[in-house]
Formats: C-alpha cells, structure tokens, sequence
C-alpha cells in the first residue's frame, strides 16, 4: 500500500493499493489500444473503495476515464452498500480536470450502484471521489503519466 498523506491524528489516511492492469480494446477515434488498471482505496487502514482507470496509450489528447466505487466493503455488503461514480479525466493547461459523468454501461456498475453525473456534481461524494482520483494519479505509477505536462 502507498501512503498518500501523512497521518496528524486529524487528517485521515488515505492508501491507494493498486492490484491489476489489462488492455480493453481500441480507442474508438484512434483506433489506438485502451488500457484498463484497477485497484483498491483503504481510508485509515479499512477498506472504503476500489477504483478503474481508462485510457488510451499515447494519446493525451484522448480523455481518461476514471470508475470509483465507494461504500462499505466488509461481509455481507452487496452492490447496494456502495455507489459508483464515473469521471472524465483531462490535462489540461492548466492542470489535471475531472468532471462527473453518467456511471451507467461501466464495469465499475457492477460493484456499485450506478449513479447519474446531475445526482453527484457539487456533492460532497464528488469531492471525495476526486480526491480519491487525484491520489491514485499520484500513487499508482501505472497512470502518473496522465498527470504529466507533455514534453517537447
């Protein structure tokens, strides 16, 4: 597990342990392939969430998605007990942008209950969502370089 702060006895401790990666097909306006890496979210040593990030491999003019399922994950916790929540990822010039999307169709919705991008926005679950998605953009070596400012 990646520590993503330091723990002051007020702050929760968020770790990003990421678990596995996949290609996921093409891109359907490069023809490029996707890739899929996914992993888990531990909030002061329990588990709080699992996340899924897309993208298309040397193409950041492409956005990324990233799928975050947050909820309770102990025995006897279904779907139900979790949300889903989809972002679209960009670097912009000024910097990474996450903007909530419609969960529905994504992997993510089968371990969470989907949710609507109108039920999220300016919620306090978006901005722990994209908290969660910033620290797995620093923690998780397998997508840093989405947050990278192109060279050259």
């Amino acid at each position: 597990m990646m520590n993503d702060e330091v723990n002051d006895g007020a702050t929760p401790t968020l770790e990003i342990e990421p678990a596995s990666m996949k290609t996921s097909g093409q891109c359907a306006c490069c023809g490029k392939s996707r890739r899929t890496a996914w992993g888990f979210v531990y909030l002061d040593g329990g588990p709080h969430a699992c996340y899924f990030v897309e993208w298309t491999l040397g193409r950041r003019d492409c956005s990324a998605r990233f799928d975050v399922v947050v909820g309770k994950w102990f025995d006897g916790t279904t779907e139900n007990d979790r949300e889903a929540v989809s972002l679209e990822y960009r670097l912009l010039d000024t910097g990474p942008s996450f903007a909530v999307v419609d969960a529905d169709g994504r992997p993510a919705a089968e371990v969470g209950r989907a949710t609507k991008s109108a039920e999220v926005t300016g919620t306090p679950l978006a901005d722990e969502v994209v908290s969660i998605a910033g620290a797995v953009l620093e923690a998780d070596e397998r997508v840093r370089d989405l947050a990278a400012p192109a060279v050259g």
